[in-house]
């Protein structure tokens, strides 16, 4: 995607009426919306969209080894390449009546948590997993997005919806206090309203999009 943090912000701005407030050497914001809540709502959008469309990332597995970190963006594993095999190696399932053992040399389970653990030592060529990943998380007005571009009006609604729950958060503080006939009701939120029709409208922009195929590792 060509489009940067801040472009993002402004089309997030001008979705929910904001009006930009640009200050020499501060992120950019708006009048209502601040920069910092505007990043959360960016972050929040980027896992969000992480359901049906996610980063393709790989690394590699050294030698020799039975166990390996995970990296910290990952989502789940799709498919492990043994290279000494030449084949991609099975997950373990942890079922009773199954056992530790593969038909095809080495298998692989994510346990326990952080590790990859593998059956069998790695040969000695090593292994490549193909793994799922969350997207980068901007944190300068310049970075650059990584997401495909098919993704910029998800992003926006899903944003527009986190900055509305500020809003509303701060309505239901204050509407409690309501007692006269003409105010409304304790429980009348349109702020709240309003996010969870952006929240509609996001799920709606996902379903356009085609679902990534998960990898088969059984």
């Amino acid at each position: 995607m060509n489009t940067t943090f801040a472009e993002l912000k402004l089309k997030i701005i001008r979705c929910l009426s904001d009006e930009a407030e640009t200050v020499e050497y501060q992120p950019l914001g708006g009048a209502t919306y601040s920069a910092d809540l505007l990043k959360d709502s960016v972050h929040a959008a980027l896992d969000a969209i992480c359901s049906r469309l996610w980063k393709p990332e790989t690394f590699e597995v050294d030698p020799e080894v039975d166990t390996w970190p995970l990296p910290d963006d990952l989502l789940d594993v799709e498919s492990v390449y043994e290279k000494g095999l030449g084949l991609f190696i099975p997950r373990i399932s942890m079922r009773v009546g199954s056992s530790l053992s593969s038909s095809i040399g080495n298998g692989w389970l994510m346990y326990p948590h952080g590790v990859i653990t593998f059956v069998n030592d790695v040969s000695s060529s090593g292994c490549t997993v193909h793994y799922s990943a969350r997207w980068a998380k901007p944190e300068d007005d310049g970075d650059a997005l990584d997401p495909p571009a098919s993704t910029l009006t998800c992003l926006i609604l899903f944003a527009a919806s986190y900055c509305l729950l500020s809003d509303a958060t701060s309505s239901a503080s204050i509407d409690r206090f309501k007692t006269k006939v003409d105010s409304g009701q304790p429980t009348d939120n349109p702020a709240k309203e309003m996010s969870n029709f952006m929240l509609h409208r996001f799920e709606v922009e996902m379903q356009r999009l085609p679902m990534m195929e998960k990898g088969r590792v059984q």
